[in-house]
């Protein structure tokens, strides 16, 4: 009988002859499996896999790969969301990359947006969704503490790559607008099911929640107005998304879905960055990218310099740099409202983190699951506690 470790490896196995199809590859062994902790994976599974393959010359080529593996909860797919979103990231890896890799190639770009991980290939099959990618902890990358805000010079790094993706937009919705046009017909197809309904529930209580934290704490006239963005929520995940200039956007900006390459280990000076999670990617404002980062990532310090940070993305290389002011202070709710929630995951310890695959299985709603309580409220009250005065000293909200 086989076991359950060897019956996974055939699976993979099935994947990989699929997704590595462009290596050419023969003779394809799975050597070592191995998954994450929970929590690291909320959207999908990940697998990391030690695979070797004999190439056409017979030689023996090793690959360290990560692949990135859709939920196979029935209850889980049942919500045509859920797959459109795994059937996104896959756009985006097969096409949009490649696409945005050529132009930039062609166009002779010296320092090109590269910000991905290498990707070998993606699988669909009845049941399941696959995108094989390089193992970049193998190549010396890193998470950043999701309880720490990100430091100035990382902020400014990963601001400066935002910047390098957006520009790709601009120049070829001027320079190729049909090629363009054809890859935001393919992302607006994937994304124009996306219900606002649950996540004004979700972002609503994640705002009552904080202001009953801190009650005592702000000033009353700072909870009231923070308490009154409540019935903005579904106008700023509207607006942030079909208004305004726009660009393709990452979409997903918390902590967790960058990696971190450095310099010097003990100075931690940033060298390359990796963006994840695509899943979300959609025609929308830049500022959608820009304020959900600094809002889930950046130190009460910092926040006052935010200005001056806005500058590090350059953004008069697609627009006027007044017209991007005017447009911050309409859709920076945006990164506000999700800071309100991602605060709240970031402050979560490990044995805390929900599986949603159980959740759902039981019977609860798929953004219920995050509406439970937290033992470090202390920690989601630093977190939130100068976002909030910040937002309402600025007039944001």
């Amino acid at each position: 009988m086989a076991s359950p470790k060897s019956d996974i490896k055939s699976e993979i196995k099935s994947w990989l002859k699929v997704a590595l199809k462009k290596e050419n590859l023969t003779d394809i062994v799975v050597n070592e499996v191995g998954t994450t902790e929970k929590g690291d994976g909320y959207m999908g599974d990940i697998i990391f896999a030690s695979v070797s393959g004999k190439t056409e010359g017979q030689s023996t080529k090793d690959f360290d790969l990560v692949l990135k593996c859709s939920k196979q909860s029935q209850a889980l797919r049942e919500n045509p969301q859920m797959i459109l979103i795994y059937l996104n990231e896959i756009l985006m890896y097969d096409h949009v990359f490649p696409t945005f890799r050529k132009f930039q190639q062609d166009k002779g770009i010296k320092d090109p947006f590269n910000s991905v991980p290498k990707c070998y290939g993606t699988f669909k099959g009845e049941n399941i969704e696959v995108i094989v990618l390089e193992n970049l902890k193998k190549n010396g990358y890193e998470l950043w503490p999701k309880t720490k805000p990100l430091e100035r010079k990382h902020i400014d790094f990963v601001i400066k790559q935002y910047g390098k993706l957006h520009a790709i937009s601009v120049a070829m919705r001027e320079q190729q607008p049909d090629k363009f046009e054809e890859l935001i017909k393919r992302i607006e197809e994937n994304m124009k099911g996306m219900a606002a309904g649950p996540m004004v529930t979700l972002f609503g209580g994640c705002i009552d929640e904080t202001c009953e934290l801190l009650k005592n704490e702000l000033d009353e006239n700072i909870l009231s107005k923070w308490k009154s963005f409540k019935g903005q929520i579904e106008t700023v995940l509207g607006t942030t998304y079909s208004q305004g200039f726009k660009v393709i956007i990452h979409g997903d900006c918390w902590n967790n879905n960058f990696m971190h390459k450095f310099e010097n280990e003990t100075t931690k000076e940033p060298l390359k960055v990796a963006m994840l999670d695509w899943q979300v990617s959609r025609y929308a404002s830049p500022i959608a990218d820009l304020s959900y980062f600094l809002f889930t990532c950046i130190s009460k310090e910092d926040i006052e310099n935010l200005d001056e940070i806005l500058r590090v993305e350059d953004p008069d290389v697609l627009y006027p740099f007044h017209q991007f002011l005017d447009e911050w202070k309409l859709y920076c709710k945006y990164g506000i409202l999700m800071s309100s929630f991602l605060m709240k995951i970031c402050s979560t310890e490990k044995d805390e983190v929900v599986d949603i695959t159980e959740s759902v299985d039981s019977g609860k709603d798929f953004f219920d699951t995050f509406s439970g309580g937290i033992r470090n409220t202390e920690l989601y009250k630093k977190r939130m506690r100068h976002i909030i005065e910040y937002a309402v000293k600025h007039d944001l909200i």
